[in-house]
């Protein structure tokens, strides 16, 4: 059976599909150009607005954000949370600061229900 995705699942995953999209893209570009000549900064502003990274970066980080405070919703709705409380809380109040958290959190929302 097909699990049913949230708005903010569903969002983030589209999200992350058009961000790889655009930066496998923004890489072959890249690639290329270096092979006939300099990069210089005018030229990588180019490529990035060229492949649409930026507009898909600035996609795929307000789906993580959003993704991140639905399962911060969710779990505040479970039965073990008050047990965990401070410890879960501090986890998302600092989740910028350790991208590795940050990635578990966000497999982990991806497989909620």
């Amino acid at each position: 059976m097909k699990k049913t995705m949230s708005e903010q699942q569903k969002e983030y995953k589209e999200a992350k599909a058009l961000f790889q999209a655009a930066n496998s893209e923004f890489e072959k570009k890249l690639a290329t150009t270096k092979k006939l000549g300099k990069v210089d900064q005018e030229v990588m502003e180019r490529l990035v607005e060229d492949t649409g990274l930026h507009t898909a970066l600035n996609r795929l980080g307000a789906a993580e954000k959003a993704l991140l405070e639905w399962s911060h919703e969710m779990i505040r709705n479970e039965r073990d949370y008050l047990k965990n409380k401070d410890s879960v809380d501090r986890m998302y109040a600092f989740i910028d600061e350790n991208p590795n958290i940050k990635a578990q959190l966000i497999q982990a929302a991806m497989k909620m229900e």
